[in-house]
């Protein structure tokens, strides 16, 4: 038994569960609608299920012409005869469907068939109240986050303001004569202390990332990293491929903070000329690369620094991979790559554009 959940952006397939017998069972790569999310198009049967709502039977997947090619190959390999494809609704639409396979049988009787539509059901309300604790675990997250940004900003950010603010206002009454040495401290600690403002700012923005309410991640992205570099030497560039993805949100603010740091990071340490940022999108994957010519460093092992540990957690929260790649004076490439069959899955592909 297979459940497979329509991905209505996308237009295409998404596995959710596997069994084999009373046994979860692994993805096979070899499905042909993991192959190609998209083949389930033009597969007759399913196209009958998702449009009518209503269970298909196939008795002869040998004989029968609704069997797209891909399919039938596939299930001849694993010696199956026949199948049946049960559509999953909610309230009324249809969200999916379970595929129940089986060799050589008797033709299925129709209470067979209602039970298997009851199975699929609970199957799919199972899903939904997943699906709702998870909302709900990242409303709570997202409350906490709030408090957070608002706590920093009422008392640290604040604070230093008021420091500032006292420091500026030493240095206008400073008498005359007064030593140099007692001047240079009054400075830097006017310098520090506009720094640490600036970092107080820079983490309730990090804590409540307004953009992504406007835009999707790559839109926001891109604004953040054309704003944070205007001004500055650093020439930057954009490429995307395959369409930006609808990632979930958690997902949008980490990909979001991994890309300010390592614009961080090319920032504060690289002397670079040039920032590039990639982002690839296809059936399997997604790429999301930034790149610099600057300095580059040395990668130290068990030691990461400047950040990159943070990076590396993040990509890990998404079940992706994260890679670093830099050497000295010839730059740096910081790769993350995340499965794109999960909960995200891309758009439309839109032409490469340039920042």
């Amino acid at each position: 038994m297979v459940l497979w959940l329509l991905d209505g952006a996308a237009d295409s397939l998404v596995l959710r569960a596997a069994a084999q017998g009373a046994d979860f069972a692994a993805a096979d790569p070899e499905h042909p609608f993991i192959k190609n999310p998209l083949t389930w198009k033009r597969d007759k049967i399913v196209q009958e299920a998702v449009f009518t709502g209503a269970p298909v039977v196939c008795e002869d997947i040998e004989n029968d012409p609704r069997v797209s090619n891909s399919v039938r190959e596939y299930f001849r390999g694993k010696a199956t005869r026949k199948y049946l494809t049960i559509p999953t609704l909610v309230a009324g639409r249809v969200k999916g469907f379970v595929g129940v396979r089986h060799g050589e049988r008797l033709p299925y009787r129709p209470e067979e068939i209602e039970l298997a539509q009851a199975l699929a059901h609970q199957a799919m309300f199972a899903i939904q109240l997943n699906e709702f604790a998870e909302q709900g675990r990242e409303a709570a997250v997202l409350g906490e986050r709030n408090r957070l940004a608002r706590d920093i900003h009422d008392t640290l950010a604040q604070g230093f303001t008021g420091v500032i603010m006292q420091l500026e206002a030493a240095e206008d009454v400073m008498p005359d004569g007064v030593p140099d040495e007692a001047v240079d401290h009054l400075h830097r600690a006017g310098q520090l202390a506009r720094r640490s403002l600036t970092e107080a700012r820079r983490s309730v923005h990090a804590l409540r990332p307004e953009a992504l309410q406007r835009f999707n991640f790559w839109d926001a992205l891109k604004g953040i990293i054309k704003n944070t570099t205007a001004g500055t030497a650093l020439r930057t560039s954009f490429g995307v491929r395959g369409g930006a993805p609808d990632f979930p949100s958690s997902w949008q603010e980490n990909l979001m903070h991994i890309g300010q740091e390592a614009l961080t990071n090319t920032l504060k340490y690289a002397h670079a000329q040039n920032f590039e940022t990639h982002l690839v999108c296809n059936a399997k994957e997604v790429r999301l690369e930034f790149s610099d010519d600057g300095d580059g460093f040395k990668l130290r092992d068990g030691h990461d620094g400047m950040g990159l540990t943070g990076m590396r957690e993040r990509a890990e929260q998404m079940g992706g991979k994260l890679t670093i790649a830099s050497s000295r004076k010839k730059g740096t490439k910081i790769t993350l790559i995340l499965p794109s069959n999960g909960k995200s899955v891309s758009k439309k592909a839109k032409p490469a554009d340039a920042g």
